[in-house]
C-alpha cells in the first residue's frame, strides 16, 4: 500500500513538473517572439505595410468589379435604345437598275415535227454613279434611360451626281436575240430605314421623283428606292440629288461607289474619330473646339468596291462587306473608361500614401498603428467608389473633384487627431492633393498618360530618396 501511494505521488509530482515546463517553454517562445518584433520594428512595419497594401488590392478589386458591370449595364441600354429607335447608319449608293429581257427563237425538234419557239430570258443591268458628292452636317443629343444615356446624330446631307446613260449597253447571248429594257429604278441603301426623318424626294434630271421603300436588291438589304420610267441612252449624263435627313447612333458609314466621290462632312462635335477604310484629306480636316471639317476624295481606282460589288449584286443575302468612309462620335469622357484607368492607379497610390505615412514615422519620430494603416487606405479605395456613384448623376469632373475633396478632407482630419499636431495633417492633405490633382492630369490626358506617369513615379522616388538621405536604417532596424 505504501508502495502504491508513493507511485500516485511520483506520478503527480511528475506530471506537475511536466506542466511547469511546458508552461516555462510558452513564455520563454512567447518571450523571444516579443523580444524579436521589439529588436527587429523596421522589418516588422514593412511586412506590416506590404499585407495591407494587398489587402487594399483586393477591395480595389471589388470596386474595378462593380465598375465593369456598371459599364456593361451602359452597353446593355445603348443595344436597347438602338433596337428601338436607330443603329449606327450605312449609306450605300445610289444603284441604277434596268430589268431587260433577251427575246430570241429557238429551233426544237427534227425535220418535219420541229418548229420555231419564241423565248425569252430576264436580267438586270446595274450602273453606278459617274461622280457623286456628298455634303453634310450632324447635330447631336442623348437619349437617356434612368441614369444612363446614348450618343444620337441627326445627318443633314445633300446626295449630288450623275449617271452616264451612254453605258445602257446589253450584249445578247444569242445570235438572233434582241435586248428590250423594261422600267428602271434607283436604289440607295441605307442599314436601318427607321432613322430616315421626313418625306425625301429625289430630282432626277428634270423630274421631281417620290421614293419608297425597299430597294429589291437583296445585297443592299434595308433602303429606298425610286422608279425612273424607261430610260433612253440617248440622254447621256444625267444628274441627280437627294436632300436626306437622317438619325443613328455613335456612327456614320458611307460606302463611295462612283468613279469619282467627294465627300465633305462637318460637325459641332469635338471628339470625331476617322475609321474605316479611307482617311480624310490632311490639308483639309480641321478639328477644334467648335467642332471638325473633313474631306474626302476617292477614285474607284484606289479601290475594288465597284468589282465586288457588280459581281455580288444578284447574291440572296447581304453580307458582303465593302470598304467604307467611317466618322465616328467619340465620348470625350467616358466616366466608366476613366474610372477603370483611375483604379488603376488606385494600388500605386495607396502604396504612395502608406510609404509617406512610413517616413513621416521615420523623419518625425512618431507611431502609427497598422489599423490606422487600414482605415486611410480604405478610405481611399472608398474614393474610387464614391467616383463612380457620383459620376453617374453629375459627370466626371464634378465627381472626381467631390470624392477627392471628401477623401481627402477625411484623411487629413484624422492624421490631425492620431498625431496630435494640425500642421502634419494640412502638409500631408496639401502632399495628397497634389496626388489626386496629378491623377486627374493623367486620366484626362490619355495620348500624354505614360509619360505624365512615368514622371510622377520619377519624382515621387526622387524626393523620397532625398528627404531618407541621412536616414540610418541600420539604426531602425536594431534599436
Amino acid at each position: 500500500m505504501l508502495a502504491g501511494l508513493n507511485t500516485q505521488a511520483h506520478f503527480t509530482l511528475a506530471s506537475h513538473s511536466t506542466q511547469q515546463g511546458f508552461t516555462c517553454q510558452f513564455y520563454a517562445a512567447n518571450s523571444f517572439i516579443e523580444e524579436f518584433a521589439m529588436q527587429k520594428p523596421f522589418l516588422y512595419k514593412s511586412l506590416g505595410i506590404l499585407a495591407l497594401i494587398l489587402l487594399m488590392s483586393l477591395a480595389l478589386g471589388y470596386v474595378n468589379d462593380l465598375i465593369l458591370e456598371r459599364q456593361s449595364r451602359q452597353a446593355n441600354v445603348e443595344s436597347n435604345i438602338a433596337k428601338s429607335s436607330t443603329e449606327a447608319q450605312t449609306f450605300t449608293g445610289p444603284i441604277l437598275v434596268i430589268p431587260y429581257t433577251e427575246h430570241y427563237t429557238e429551233t426544237v425538234g427534227r425535220d418535219k415535227d420541229s418548229k420555231i419557239v419564241e423565248r425569252k430570258d430576264e436580267g438586270h443591268l446595274y450602273l453606278l454613279p459617274s461622280t457623286l458628292t456628298v455634303t453634310g452636317d450632324f447635330a447631336h443629343n442623348y437619349k437617356q434611360r434612368g441614369i444612363f444615356k446614348a450618343l444620337m446624330y441627326r445627318f443633314n446631307g445633300d446626295i449630288a451626281g450623275g449617271f452616264n446613260l451612254n453605258q445602257i449597253k446589253v450584249q445578247a447571248q444569242h445570235t438572233n436575240g434582241s435586248i428590250r429594257f423594261g422600267e428602271a429604278s434607283l436604289a440607295i441603301g441605307l442599314s436601318d430605314t427607321r432613322g430616315i426623318d421626313g418625306q425625301p424626294v429625289l430630282h432626277w434630271g428634270t423630274q421631281t421623283l417620290g421614293l419608297k421603300q425597299g430597294t429589291q436588291l437583296p445585297l443592299l438589304g434595308a433602303g429606298i428606292h425610286a422608279d425612273l420610267g424607261h430610260l433612253q441612252p440617248e440622254q447621256g449624263l444625267v444628274s441627280f440629288k437627294l436632300n436626306l435627313h437622317l438619325r443613328g447612333m455613335q456612327q456614320f458609314n458611307l460606302i463611295p461607289l462612283a468613279d469619282k466621290n467627294s465627300v465633305r462632312l462637318h460637325s459641332s462635335w469635338q471628339h470625331p474619330h476617322f475609321d474605316g477604310n479611307f482617311l480624310p484629306d490632311a490639308n483639309s480636316q480641321r478639328i477644334s473646339d467648335k467642332g471638325f471639317d473633313a474631306q474626302w476624295e476617292v477614285s474607284s481606282l484606289a479601290s475594288n468596291i465597284q468589282e465586288r460589288l457588280l459581281s455580288s449584286l444578284n447574291r440572296t443575302s447581304a453580307n458582303l462587306p465593302l470598304e467604307a468612309i467611317t466618322v465616328g462620335f467619340v465620348e470625350p469622357v467616358n466616366i466608366y473608361s476613366l474610372s477603370d484607368r483611375a483604379t488603376k492607379y488606385g494600388l500605386l497610390f495607396i502604396g504612395l500614401t502608406f510609404a509617406g505615412f512610413f517616413i513621416f514615422e521615420v523623419m518625425k519620430q512618431l507611431r502609427i498603428h497598422p489599423a490606422q494603416y487600414t482605415l486611410v487606405g480604405l478610405a481611399m479605395a472608398i474614393f474610387y467608389l464614391l467616383l463612380i456613384s457620383l459620376a453617374e448623376h453629375i459627370g466626371f469632373s464634378y465627381a472626381y473633384l467631390i470624392a477627392s475633396a471628401a477623401c481627402i478632407g477625411l484623411i487629413g482630419y484624422y492624421l490631425v487627431s492620431i498625431l496630435q499636431n494640425r500642421r502634419y495633417g494640412i502638409v500631408f492633405s496639401c502632399k495628397l492633393s497634389l496626388l489626386y490633382g496629378t491623377l486627374y492630369g493623367i486620366l484626362i490626358s490619355e495620348d500624354n498618360a505614360l509619360l505624365m506617369g512615368s514622371l510622377l513615379v520619377f519624382s515621387l522616388l526622387t524626393f523620397t530618396m532625398i528627404v531618407t538621405r541621412k536616414v540610418n536604417w541600420y539604426a531602425l532596424s536594431h534599436p
